[in-house]
């Protein structure tokens, strides 16, 4: 269709050339340019109705978070009870879970920053971090000594530093490093690095624990009932976080996320974190009163008739 549309266009040229009698070095003579086609705009009336609508829905979702009882959101390390307009933050991940996650990261981080290009020199400026990041190591294993790990995990931290030191030093001798000495580096370590993440893993969670415990004595068996959770973390973690499992499993919520357990994804700001659970409990309400479903307003508004609609645009002439 295309083609023959250009064909047309040029045929009607020709003939349009031949009636006037101007040869081809003739100058054509000049057209008009085409005005272009008014653009609508946005009546100011309907945008400050829109503004106010979205006004209305702020004070709506405020008045929502209001409802909750009591709320518990996960910060870094601390726990933060929301309780009565009562704000109350306490530590609960320990040291050694982020000593453990150190030492484990030693490996992760070296093999990041080897992966680009194997087989290939380095280059002067990675070189230069590699060789620092090898003093980094090396300082690294005295303090893990004096940290006072049992000698079991004690002896788990040297093996992945001395491991990470003697590979580092070989890749510094050479100027590169192939695909599979990183490979088999990676993988001799693999044992060890969940071995420390097992460990941090569970230093978080009991930490956790008891402090949830602790505050569970002073809530009432509605408050505890209608406890909800706010956990903000990165994007890769969402159902099978850590906090999100204990708390699921605390809560008998079967999926992990769900009314009371919210994954906040990235927002590692309290109040916009806060914002999305009342925006969630609020588009819940909302998603029964106009559509039947509870849960209609957590996908995108236009998710159903996007398909349709991209069905009719790209179908083929």
């Amino acid at each position: 269709m295309r083609g023959r549309w250009l064909i047309g266009i040029a045929v009607v040229g020709l003939v349009a050339l031949g009636s006037h009698g101007e040869s081809p070095a003739e100058k054509p003579k000049s057209v008009p340019p085409k005005q272009p086609a008014e653009v609508k705009k946005l009546p100011p009336e309907l945008d400050t109705l829109n503004i106010a609508a979205r006004k209305m829905y702020a004070g709506a979702r405020t008045l929502e978070l209001s409802t909750i009882p009591v709320i518990i959101v996960v910060s870094g390390d601390d726990l933060v009870l929301r309780k009565g307009g009562k704000r109350t933050v306490v530590t609960v991940i320990p040291a050694e879970y982020h000593t453990l996650k150190s030492v484990a990261h030693s490996t992760l981080g070296l093999y990041t920053h080897l992966a680009f290009e194997p087989g290939r020199p380095l280059g002067d400026e990675r070189m230069k971090t590699l060789k620092e990041y090898h003093s980094l190591m090396t300082a690294a294993v005295p303090a893990v000594e004096k940290f006072g790990f049992d000698a079991e995990t004690l002896a788990r931290q040297k093996r992945i530093l001395a491991r990470a030191i003697e590979f580092t030093a070989k890749v510094i001798e050479d100027g590169k490093v192939s695909w599979g000495d990183l490979s088999r580096f990676c993988r001799a370590s693999r044992p060890d690095v969940l071995a420390n993440a097992a460990a941090a893993c569970k230093a978080q969670l009991l930490g956790t624990h008891r402090q949830v415990m602790e505050w569970k004595k002073d809530l009432t068996a509605e408050e505890w009932a209608t406890l909800t959770v706010v956990i903000p973390g990165v994007q890769t973690a969402r159902a099978e976080n850590a906090a999100v499992q204990y708390f699921a499993r605390m809560f008998g919520e079967s999926v992990g996320e769900g009314r009371r357990v919210v994954y906040a994804e990235s927002l590692w700001d309290e109040e916009k974190a806060m914002n999305l659970l009342g925006t969630l409990r609020l588009d819940g309400k909302l998603s029964v009163a106009v559509f039947g479903d509870p849960f209609r307003m957590y996908r995108d508004l236009l998710a159903d008739v996007a398909r349709t609609a991209i069905d009719d645009i790209v179908a083929a002439p």
